[in-house]
């Protein structure tokens, strides 16, 4: 069914609407279990979901498996995200087919946007340079059976640095006579700012529903990147209520929840009815902002979910359903195999069972959560990308022509110089102070940092360096460093981590594939890796060797890399996740908000060498600085290592600056 259709039987009875935006996430096993959490949340009755699309069509296959199950598999009525930037015909072709195959009706019609930081940019297909192109070649090839939306941008599209309100509202009403049936807005939290906008947009002639779009506030640090990407304004009061609590996660997200609340309830005083609420792909806050509008009831969502048998939990956590407590135990299920049991008469929600499932990835997510989580992935959607404009990626990062110049700008990011570096949003966060001079002696090397944090043994959460989460909490991290080793290093390197130090675990990758770890399980693979390795880098390791004499062990025990594998189940180490972060807090479970694994590694590996490339484009063709830049992506690798002895401050920095 057509979105349009589904609005205009909601305004013909009087009642307002909301829908919900999601992100296909970065692995298998998140997507899996967002396809669960699709689930849950369908009991919120949303009126129409929308599945959001990587630039140039990165996320092709993700986006369109999420929009068929959604639609097909979980009844939803379903709006895919299509640019048309970077994409070709044939790919804009063959992702409307897949829509239509799948019934799906509705298509979000966007340009999409140069890959950022690219000023050598050239469009990859002349029919799509704007999104009324795309909106003029659906209708072209299908009439009138997909329903079409389109963009909105109440406070200017964010790379229009010269923004004419009236300009942008007659660009928008263009799209909609070429075809466009609804319009979603970018997120705002300037509640006036918006209506003025709309109230314009009416004024100039759009009658077609104008859809807000909401962004509960999940976390300080998440809130400040898409705002600053996206050049949100952010109303002093908001900014203001946020500054003493920026610290404490779940004030934050506590906050976030009573923001996009009061936000609807403005709206629907100012008779605004439909509501598109972007998820990211977490279910708590979504959940909390519709009971507290009154959009939806306690009630009835615990027992839509109880309809459901609350058979949903996400894959990796095992939940003792015979252990949830006495009262639970006992009154309200009972176990019968694998199955849980539900007394229909008197059984009610339990945070044990429902909550666990909605709430297991709440703190944080993205780039350091689990990568098993469904918000396990890119928030903004750009993927790969540098996060400023050429002109000022130009101005910050000059024009390098040798590796030593690379070296001065990461030292100069480190010590607050430069404002970021290609791979970052923003400044150092407050807990490098603590290794400051450690990062600078790496990067003066030519080891070039792009993550790191402290060990930390039991600070309280309210540090300011490195506290996070309620306060009255405690606070461990293991030291872990990620860094680029040029080609001559990598393999003293490598020998170095695999015998320094039983404590050490760590990943090596080079863009094309190869993956060197000491938690591989397998001792003829991980020496076939080795022997891969000396061949790539033109390195004899028992030169390597002669390099690592001198570092002494800081246990007699033998190191884990050196320790003979098996490939036997309970041998930990075998595709285990290392939590690298933990929190411990009154009257709650351990948090694990920072999770490294391999299939996390590897996804960050792609995209931490696409942003060389990034990075290259911003010069012209052969000239030095993309001469340079485009060797070292291909030459470098990344590496991930970890000190688990958290209580060794100076374990990872006698190794690594050995």
């Amino acid at each position: 069914m057509k979105i349009i259709d589904k609005i205009a039987q909601k305004n013909a009875k009087g009642t307002p609407f909301y829908s919900f935006e999601y992100f296909p996430p970065k692995t298998a096993q998140g997507l899996s279990n967002l396809f669960d959490r699709i689930g849950r949340m369908q009991t919120l009755s949303p009126t129409f979901v929308t599945c959001t699309w990587g630039a140039g069509g990165s996320t092709f296959e993700k986006t369109t498996e999420l929009s068929a199950v959604a639609q097909t598999v979980h009844g939803l009525e379903t709006c895919m995200h299509l640019t048309c930037t970077n994409m070709d015909r044939g790919k804009v072709d063959d992702a409307l087919a897949e829509a239509k195959r799948a019934g799906i009706q509705n298509i979000l019609a966007l340009r999409g946007d140069p890959p950022r930081g690219q000023e050598y940019w050239t469009q990859v297909d002349d029919t799509f340079i704007h999104a009324i192109d795309l909106v003029r070649y659906i209708r072209q090839q299908y009439g009138d059976y997909f329903c079409i939306g389109v963009a909105g941008y109440p406070e200017g599209h964010m790379d229009n640095p010269n923004f004419n309100n009236e300009e942008e509202i007659r660009y928008l009403k263009e799209k909609i006579d070429a075809g466009a049936d609804f319009v979603l807005t970018q997120l705002f939290y300037d509640v006036d700012g918006f209506l003025a906008w709309e109230k314009q947009c009416r004024s100039l002639g759009i009658v077609c529903p104008i859809i807000p779009g909401v962004m509960p506030i999940q976390s300080h640090s998440g809130f400040r990147r898409i705002t600053n990407l996206a050049k949100i304004r952010i109303p002093a009061a908001v900014a203001e209520a946020l500054e003493p609590i920026k610290n404490d996660d779940q004030k934050v997200k506590d906050y976030g929840v009573e923001l996009a609340a009061s936000t609807i309830e403005r709206l629907l005083s100012a008779g605004i009815t439909g509501f598109h609420l972007c998820t990211l792909n977490l279910e708590k806050s979504i959940r909390l902002i519709l009971e507290r509008v009154g959009f939806v009831s306690p009630g009835v969502t615990a027992r839509k979910q109880q309809q459901l048998l609350v058979s949903n939990e996400p894959t990796h956590v095992n939940i003792d359903k015979d252990a949830l407590g006495a009262t639970a135990a006992t009154t309200t299920t009972r176990s019968k195999g694998a199955e849980l049991i539900l007394n229909p008469l008197i059984w009610t929600p339990s945070d044990a069972i429902v909550g666990r499932s909605e709430s297991w990835d709440e703190f944080p997510n993205g780039r350091w959560g689990d990568a098993r989580s469904p918000a396990f992935g890119d928030l903004d959607g750009y993927g790969a990308s540098l996060k400023v404009d050429p002109r000022k990626a130009l101005e910050i990062w000059k024009r390098p022509k040798s590796t030593d110049d690379i070296s001065e700008l990461f030292v100069e990011f480190i010590q607050g110089k430069i404002p970021l570096l290609p791979w970052s949003e923003g400044s150092p966060l407050p807990e490098t102070e603590a290794i400051q001079s450690r990062l600078v002696a790496c990067n003066e090397r030519g080891l070039w940092t792009v993550g790191s944090q402290p060990a930390v043994n039991g600070k309280p959460s309210t540090d300011p360096l490195v506290g996070w989460g309620p306060k009255g909490g405690y606070i461990y991290q293991k030291a872990f460093l990620e860094l680029f080793v040029g080609p001559n290093e990598v393999a003293a390197m490598v020998q170095k981590l695999r015998t320094s130090s039983p404590w050490i675990t760590f990943f090596a990758a080079s863009r094309d594939g190869d993956v060197v770890t000491n938690l591989t399980g397998d001792v003829l693979e991980e020496q076939k890796k080795i022997a891969e390795l000396k061949k790539i880098c033109g390195k004899r390791l028992d030169e390597a060797t002669s390099q690592t004499t001198n570092v002494e062990s800081t246990s007699t025990e033998a190191p884990v890399c050196a320790t003979p594998f098996s490939n036997s189940k309970d041998n930990a180490l075998v595709e285990s996740s290392n939590a690298v972060t933990w929190g411990v807090f009154p009257g709650k479970e351990i948090i694990q908000p920072t999770v490294i694994e391999k299939v996390s590694f590897l996804a960050w590996r792609d995209e931490a060498f696409e942003i060389w490339r990034e990075w290259e484009h911003l010069y012209p063709k052969g000239s030095d600085s993309q001469k340079l830049l485009h060797q070292i992506g291909h030459d470098y690798w990344l590496l991930n290592v970890v000190h688990n002895n958290f209580r060794d401050e100076n374990g990872i920095w006698d190794i690594v600056l050995s």
